[in-house]
């Protein structure tokens, strides 16, 4: 960053991906990291391009009154976090208003109008220590941490203050082990997880080659050097060019790729994935991501229910237990696996998944004649493009979309609005605190 390249502007509001938008001198935009609506403040360019300049807020003239000071000491440097200059409440209050801001700027005239009914945000109720797991990289100096913004440059870490407390506690302990360092030298990155089921840890070595026998033996003892209270209990190690291989274990009762939590609905739910599959990350709030599904669902004992992008079952489990029929469809094996395995400890009979490409799934379904009375899709960030009309056909009733990107959100909702569906909720949930990433949640019903 040319810090000697300043100059002051007022930023006018914030848009999607955390930035703050203003005009300089000359007209032309700048989107500003760390700034907040209203303020005014010395910039730094970071990058010029033709139609826009990115730049940092290095100094604040005049401050929103919801600025505080970032309490992570590598708040600026890693490229994670990019809201911690915000208290909480005002970073909730932000997060609706560039999901307003994006339906206002929408070319469909059906989303305009929806701009000022964007629900308030649910807040999380953990704003700190919330992640079950994350995903530290490791360079060629054998640095463990995180990438800094837009680089592929590693910030070493001791802790992160969005993970869950057992999680920083693995990260101060590592070092201190001989098999960490021997197994780090063929590493590429390491996920630490947290199991909620029995507060344990596991750990996910990406190596640069196939592992060896002895790598094998490191991975046990490094099990045993981090034996505990919260300890690590299992190690498994992949690659690009090879298949995921453990658990290696200190102990034969932890031979499982397994980890879970119980969703407390009444009664209690099941739920486990495996090591390696995803999960939300934030386990408290995905309980309520859950129950406003339900709530948005409304399934009767009648009701027939398509799951689309539907993972390890995290919908599809509660909503069988209230309806006659869950069809759920994902691409991804191991998910798949997961969800079936869900459905049956939990004694469901009426559920059915699929490994698919959804798009492909649901043009069979449509070939088929199939209908549904609620579509649930949870499609990963690129949205669901060009599949409007394809859901049109296999509903007549309801849809309930999640989405995790506020820009092909409208997208799709513009085309799913042209193909009869009118939306009835748009409901932001706050599944990543400190972050500019914004969950949505919308009820659509058939015109």
């Amino acid at each position: 960053m040319n810090c000697n390249n300043t100059t002051n502007v007022t930023i006018k509001k914030l848009v999607n991906g955390g930035y703050g938008l203003a005009s300089l001198s000359s007209g032309k935009t700048v989107l500003v990291q760390f700034a907040l609506p209203g303020e005014v403040a010395t910039i730094a360019t970071v990058e010029q391009r033709q139609r826009l300049d990115h730049a940092r807020a290095v100094n604040i003239e005049r401050s929103h009154e919801g600025r505080v000071s970032p309490p992570c000491p590598y708040y600026g440097k890693c490229g994670g976090c990019d809201m911690q200059h915000a208290d909480y409440p005002t970073q909730c209050q932000v997060k609706q208003q560039i999901l307003s801001d994006l339906l206002e700027r929408s070319t469909s005239s059906a989303l305009k109008k929806l701009s000022s009914r964007v629900e308030p945000v649910i807040g999380s109720p953990l704003a700190f220590a919330y992640r079950q797991r994350i995903r530290l990289k490791v360079d060629q100096q054998k640095k463990v941490g995180f990438n800094r913004f837009r680089s592929h440059n590693i910030i070493p870490v001791k802790r992160c203050l969005l993970a869950a407390q057992p999680i920083n506690d693995c990260l101060a302990d590592l070092p201190g082990s001989s098999s960490f360092a021997e197994l780090i030298l063929i590493t590429e990155q390491i996920e630490i997880l947290y199991n909620p089921h029995d507060a344990s840890i596991c750990l996910l070595f990406s190596l640069t080659r196939p592992p060896r026998p002895t790598d094998r033996v490191r991975a046990r003892k490094l099990c045993q050097d981090l034996d505990g209270v919260d300890g690590v209990t299992r190690v498994f190690l992949n690659g690009q060019t090879f298949a995921l291989e453990g658990p290696f274990s200190a102990s034969e009762e932890e031979a499982n790729n397994r980890l879970g939590t119980i969703i407390p609905l009444k009664p209690p739910l099941k739920r486990v994935w495996e090591a390696g599959g995803f999960c939300q990350v934030h386990t408290e709030q995905n309980h309520n991501l859950i129950k406003l599904v339900l709530q948005m669902a409304a399934p009767s004992a009648s009701d027939r229910i398509l799951d689309l992008f539907c993972g390890m079952g995290n919908f599809s489990i509660p909503l069988a237990r209230q309806s006659a029929f869950v069809n759920g469809i994902e691409s991804q094996g191991s998910a798949i696996r997961s969800a079936v395995y869900n459905s049956n400890q939990n004694g469901l009979l009426n559920t059915s998944f699929e490994k698919s490409d959804v798009l492909a799934a649901c043009n069979s379904l449509v070939v088929n004649d199939k209908k549904y009375d609620t579509i649930v899709c949870d499609p990963p960030r690129q949205g669901m493009s060009d599949m409007a009309a394809l859901l049109g056909k296999l509903t007549d009733r309801r849809i309930v979309y999640i989405s995790c990107d506020p820009a092909t959100l409208c997208r799709d909702l513009a085309q799913l609005s042209s193909e009869g569906f009118t939306i009835k909720v748009l409901q932001p949930i706050d599944m990543f605190p400190q972050t500019h990433h914004i969950e949505t949640v919308v009820l659509l019903e058939k015109d």
